[in-house]
């Protein structure tokens, strides 16, 4: 094969496939569908869904997990191409983390300590971090497939944001099922939840994203 033939194939390759945006928009979209079905499979809407919607709680809850998701996204976004850094994706997730943190503080502030413990743990504190990493898990394997098309030079790191975005975006899929809305318990347990697959992915991205 001619050495111009052969230029002109891999261009035209490259010209056809999605590029990383596209990619990993697309899925994000996946994850999030792959969320949802598992959290239907396994436990289902919240039976009082509908008067959910139209408390704050439960935005707050929805806007804290999307938030993150997002900031993952940008990460990604920026990490799938060589040499990428993301301050904005960086600083929206310390954002929604801090502001979360405070409205926790707030509200232990204003009980008594000897309801310290009852507000933080919920009726679900046993479970809810597993049950998030469950939900997320199918995302977190989308997320590195579609890492793999590209071109992170991080690995790690780019491992560490895709587990955070499937933890985010399975926290949310999740909360379409948990009634729990205290800002402490979701601080504590929906970040831990969160965090599983990126503590994996910041672990395993070397290998797993080696070109």
């Amino acid at each position: 094969m001619e050495t111009d033939d052969l230029i002109a194939r891999l261009a035209a390759d490259r010209a056809a496939r999605p590029g990383p945006r596209i990619d990993l928009a697309l899925a994000a979209l996946g994850a999030l569908a792959a969320s949802l079905l598992v959290m239907l499979a396994f436990w289902g809407l919240r039976a009082d869904l509908l008067q959910a919607l139209a408390s704050a709680a439960f935005w707050m809850k929805a806007g804290y997990t999307a938030a993150v998701a997002l900031a993952a996204w940008l990460i990604l976004d920026r990490l799938a191409r060589p040499g990428g850094r993301s301050p904005l994706g960086m600083a929206l997730a310390a954002a929604a983390v801090v502001l979360v943190a405070a409205l926790a503080a707030r509200e232990l502030a204003l009980l008594p300590s000897d309801q310290w413990m009852a507000v933080v743990k919920g009726q679900s504190w046993s479970v809810c971090p597993a049950r998030i990493a469950l939900a997320s898990a199918p995302g977190f394997l989308i997320a590195v497939l579609a890492l793999r098309r590209a071109a992170p030079t991080r690995p790690a790191l780019a491992g560490a944001a895709a587990g955070l975005l499937a933890g985010g975006l399975g926290a949310t899929a999740y909360g379409l099922h948990c009634d729990e809305t205290a800002a402490a318990f979701l601080a504590v347990w929906y970040t831990l939840g969160m965090l599983v697959w990126a503590v994996a992915g910041a672990v395993a991205g070397p290998r797993l994203l080696r070109w």
